[in-house]
């Protein structure tokens, strides 16, 4: 139950913190992955002696389930056209299930008790995670800066209309 409190809290917390103030969404991707790295870390490099910490780091574990939650606000707010958008929160949803069913598989009995293959992927991913987050608020920033420059403004009328994508309609902004 502690960890379902404190993964529950967080998985509030997040998306209320990026929804009062703008342009947190990435980087809490990033802040929320950077937990169940430092997390999993501990889980496989702690002694098993060391149980206050591991318990601790069970605890926090699934902190990127906040930062889920934003990923998929982010990515119906940063992409139009109804065909994209929906293509690309499946598509988000299929890679979320793949991971949790490949998950379990790279951590190999024969490895007890550290899983060393299993927590080794677990950091490598996740840190991925965090670059692509990092790289991906650039990425948008650079281009509102762009479409900012190019003298047109932001703007919504006849969006739903025309259905264009966000690639396609030079008023469309990136959320950060």
């Amino acid at each position: 139950m502690p960890a379902g409190a404190v993964i529950g809290t967080i998985e509030w917390t997040v998306p209320y913190l990026c929804y009062r103030y703008k342009g947190l969404r990435s980087y809490m991707v990033a802040i929320t992955v950077s937990v169940t790295i430092l997390a999993s870390l501990l889980l496989w490099k702690l002694p098993q002696s060391a149980t206050g910490a591991k318990l601790f780091a069970v605890f926090i574990l699934a902190a990127y389930g906040g930062g889920y939650a934003v990923l998929m606000s982010l990515q119906i707010a940063n992409t139009a056209g109804y065909t994209k958008r929906s293509v690309g929160s499946s598509g988000m949803f299929v890679g979320y299930c793949l991971g949790n069913f490949m998950g379990p598989l790279v951590f190999l009995q024969s490895e007890k008790p550290y899983y060393t293959t299993g927590w080794l992927v677990t950091v490598v991913t996740s840190a991925i995670c965090v670059v692509l987050a990092l790289v991906y608020r650039f990425v948008c920033a650079r281009d509102n800066k762009m479409r900012d420059q190019g003298g047109v403004s932001e703007a919504f009328e006849h969006a739903y209309d025309d259905d264009l994508t966000d690639r396609t309609n030079p008023q469309f902004r990136y959320t950060l």
